[in-house]
């Protein structure tokens, strides 16, 4: 289920309960494309034989929501590596924006049935449905004020699973790793859809040469870390760790539905349809 899907007060009011409140919309407007504050995620498995129906119906809900100028937004990506499955990536500023959002959603599919039809037939295609939420956090991102997802065409997502309380040896690894980085990177605390502690690693790339460049920069990285950096980070990954699962996933701007500003990034590619 997308943030669009999400019409129950009550399921909206569970999920905000799990999640971390101190997250606010207070302080300077982001520019369009910066990877934002608060990020719900949506991992969708369809049934079998009904990936492109599916499809079909994502485009033309994404069709639908432009012509009724719905203020919803979220971006459409489908796996490249793993297994076949679909990922909508549906960025906030705050909690209050996801709530607001859910609540105008409600009146939406109310005033607009054909809307909420569709979602339901999409539903209807669908396996199994994950939905996560999580949090920025600015200290342990890289290079952050550089990501412009206007221009992204593929997202890179690492998903690190923890061992209860074992957070700040993962902030500890991070903040070592920062003294080789180059690429640029958000990571993202959850709070709430996976077993905590976990956090999300978010890469953007322009193409798939850049998974080629990515692996050469990871390798100097590497080589840029002093050595006792080296050891306490494996140490680190021994002790804290207990997965690192690193996907690949292409972005849908067909099936996606963004702001005017942020298509305004790249409006060759944004707007196509």
């Amino acid at each position: 289920m997308t943030l669009r899907g999400i019409v129950m007060p009550v399921f909206w009011s569970c999920l905000l309960g799990c999640a971390w409140s101190g997250v606010s919309a207070q302080g300077p407007k982001p520019s369009p494309g910066a990877p934002p504050k608060v990020l719900l995620l949506v991992q969708q498995q369809m049934l079998p034989g009904k990936a492109a129906e599916r499809q079909r119906l994502e485009v033309e809900t994404s069709r639908r929501f432009d012509e009724f100028n719905v203020p919803i937004t979220w971006i459409e990506l489908e796996a490249v590596t793993g297994p076949p499955r679909a990922l909508f990536f549906d960025p906030a500023s705050s909690f209050e924006e996801l709530d607001r959002a859910g609540a105008m959603l409600a009146n939406v599919f109310s005033a607009r049935p054909e809307l909420a039809q569709q979602q339901q037939q999409i539903e209807e295609r669908l396996a199994s449905s994950r939905t996560v939420v999580a949090v920025r956090r600015d200290e342990l991102s890289f290079g952050a004020e550089r990501i412009d997802l206007t221009k992204a065409r593929y997202l890179r997502i690492t998903v690190v699973s923890l061992r209860p309380g074992r957070e700040r040896d993962f902030a500890e690894a991070e903040t070592r790793r920062r003294a080789g980085a180059d690429s640029a990177r958000a990571v993202y605390e959850v709070n709430a859809g996976l077993e905590q502690p976990t956090f999300l690693i978010v890469e953007p790339l322009r193409s798939l040469q850049d998974v080629d460049k990515g692996i050469e920069i990871q390798r100097k990285e590497e080589q840029g870390l002093e050595e006792g950096d080296r050891k306490r980070i494996d140490e680190i990954l021994r002790e804290a760790y207990v997965s690192i699962e690193s996907n690949l996933y292409a972005i849908h701007p067909e099936m996606s539905h963004v702001s005017k500003e942020f298509a305004a990034g790249d409006p060759g590619y944004w707007i196509q349809k």
